[in-house]
């Protein structure tokens, strides 16, 4: 039936109607002028953000340029397809960071941005895509609250869409986190490793009373399919720690809030009391030998602004959310030195930020007292550590796979691997398995790349070939951030190389306090200077840090080197 045969079937007064309505739209005129000035004041409002950004940072459009070398002769000729989808790839990356930078980091998004956030924050209870407002003055990470109230992570649905997810940007993840950790075991078992899987329950799964009405519980909340993984572990031969029985057993003794009110991490008495009942945990299996002792721990005081406070983006000296002071637990020798990672320890620790907090300086919440510290303390032994702030379910075991390729011997003296990692990665975590035995190498070989030594120190101007992805600036949780850096065309300024080799792998700062470095503008093609030392120097004190690491998976392998900008402050 048309419309026609439709209208001539209603009543008159209807049809009446009708014709009414379309006579007025038909009949709707804009003048010239007027359409001319609507037109003009859209066009200005879209401009505006551009122009305002041009006239007081022209270069802030410089640094929108992708991070990997243009589309060249790497193509063979017939690759037609391969390069048309990598020239749309790089135009897409462009735009997409364009919108994305200029959303976060304009001149015009800074100033307004906190203003307009606060009053909705103050007024409304408004949080923002990130950022969950809580009761009580608790603030919750989005991704944690997604990751508990979400479906299940091992659903058929769920696994299909995220492999699924990926788009002409980025590549598919890998969703399931059943075979990486199941292959990191046997691999490890294969080297006379044994391995511990301690999925650390996220802030919401513990303490969700602050996150709104509801019944208080004991057991902490977990996704719907973290039982079925750890059966399936189990079940595979792989052991894991349920945190979730100790946090139950606080919560069952009246502990109070285990968690930080304004921050995604636990609070020191939480992570104390994990590393305890761990030790005892890990001596129960006689898989080491005895312990030596000689370490004290040392009350401190911290206080810190919270990582989701900061993600909330209200603007410096804000009252809403103020920081938090707790009491830190620091670990140092019998001679009263900081604690530091042995190499040699039968224990390696893999973590994320989890393990960092209390311990890496950029966290802001002290040093020396952290996971792997209060482990070694309850174990009475040294304790190795691998750990990076994001990323959990790829970066520590690719940092661990690196190492190994780098070094045979790595593991030599290691007997007990313990995996530590968020279980928000679990859902929404990235785990490509990883191979402790692969050599990939990048295609120039590694004899192309200058291998710092010990005392290393140079200044060189190199050609900057590519480089790790940086997160916008109040878009993580973490202030700080580095980036590795693959440069060419080397000429040595000052100091002493060992080799003739012409490129080189460097890691440099690329974000400290939410605030972007000149490094982070390094696009390939440009040419840069940069004062060199040897990575290893510094790793103590920089590792935890996020990195975005290099796309080539062969680029790993060449030994890092840690570089300032000539004329910037480390």
């Amino acid at each position: 039936m048309t419309s026609n045969d439709t209208t001539t079937r209603l009543p008159r007064l209807e049809r009446a109607r009708i014709a009414l309505a379309r006579e007025e739209v038909g009949v709707t005129a804009v003048a010239p002028p007027v359409a001319r000035l609507l037109v003009a004041m859209f066009a200005l409002v879209i401009a505006s953000p551009f122009a305002a950004q041009l006239m007081l940072d022209p270069s802030f459009f410089h640094s929108l340029a992708p991070r990997t070398a243009p589309v060249g002769s790497e193509f063979a000729p017939g690759a037609v397809v391969d390069r048309v989808r990598a020239v749309n790839r790089n135009l897409l990356a462009r735009a997409k960071g364009v919108e994305d930078r200029l959303a976060e980091e304009s001149v015009l998004g800074r100033r307004l941005r906190p203003v307009v956030q606060l009053a909705l924050t103050r007024w409304l209870g408004a949080g923002t895509s990130r950022v969950e407002v809580g009761v009580d003055g608790w603030l919750f990470y989005r991704p944690d609250l997604d990751h508990v109230t979400g479906p299940g992570f091992l659903s058929p649905e769920v696994l299909a869409r995220r492999a699924a997810a990926g788009d002409t940007l980025s590549s598919s993840r890998q969703p399931d986190p059943r075979t990486a950790l199941v292959r990191l075991y046997h691999q490890l078992d294969q080297r006379g490793v044994r391995l511990i899987v301690l999925p650390t329950p996220v802030k919401p799964s513990v303490d969700p009373r602050q996150a709104g009405p509801g019944r208080i519980r004991s057991e902490p909340i977990m996704n719907l399919s973290y039982r079925r993984l750890l059966r399936y572990l189990r079940e595979a031969g792989v052991t894991v720690f349920d945190l979730s029985r100790v946090l139950s057993a606080m919560r069952r003794e009246g502990r109070g809030s285990l968690y930080l009110a304004t921050d995604t991490h636990w609070r020191p008495e939480t992570m104390q009391r994990t590393a305890v009942e761990l030790a005892a945990f890990i001596e129960r299996q006689g898989w080491l030998s005895e312990p030596v002792g000689g370490q004290r721990a040392r009350r401190r005081r911290a206080t810190n602004e919270g990582d989701t406070a900061r993600l909330l983006g209200l603007g410096p000296n804000q009252s809403l959310y103020p920081s938090e002071t707790v009491t830190i637990a620091r670990i140092e020798t019998a001679r009263g030195d900081a604690w530091t990672p042995d190499r040699s320890a039968e224990v390696l620790l893999l973590g994320d930020s989890f393990t960092n907090i209390y311990s890496a300086p950029s966290l802001g919440w002290g040093t020396s007292a952290g996971f792997a510290e209060q482990l070694s303390f309850a174990l009475g032994r040294p304790v190795d550590r691998i750990s990076q702030n994001a990323d959990g379910a790829l970066a520590p075991g690719r940092l661990l796979a690196t190492e190994v390729a780098r070094d045979a011997g790595r593991l030599a003296s290691t007997r007990v691997v313990v995996y530590q990692f968020a279980t928000r990665e679990l859902s929404q975590g990235d785990w490509q398995p990883v191979d402790l035995g692969a050599e990939v190498v990048p295609e120039e070989g590694l004899d192309a790349f200058w291998v710092p030594g010990v005392d290393s120190n140079a200044t060189v101007e190199a050609t900057v070939m590519a480089t790790g992805s940086i997160p916008s600036p109040g878009s993580v949780p973490y202030r700080d951030h580095i980036v590795a850096v693959h440069i060419t065309g080397i000429d040595l300024l000052a100091g002493q190389v060992a080799g003739t080799a012409s490129g080189a792998v460097v890691y440099l700062r690329s974000m400290i306090d939410n605030e972007l470095t000149v490094a982070a503008g390094y696009r390939p093609g440009d040419r840069v200077r940069l004062h060199l030392v040897s990575w290893a120097g510094v790793a103590a004190e920089l590792d935890g840090i996020s990195r975005g690491e290099l796309a080539d998976p062969g680029l790993l392998q060449a030994v890092p080197w840690w570089g300032v900008p000539v004329g910037v402050l480390p």
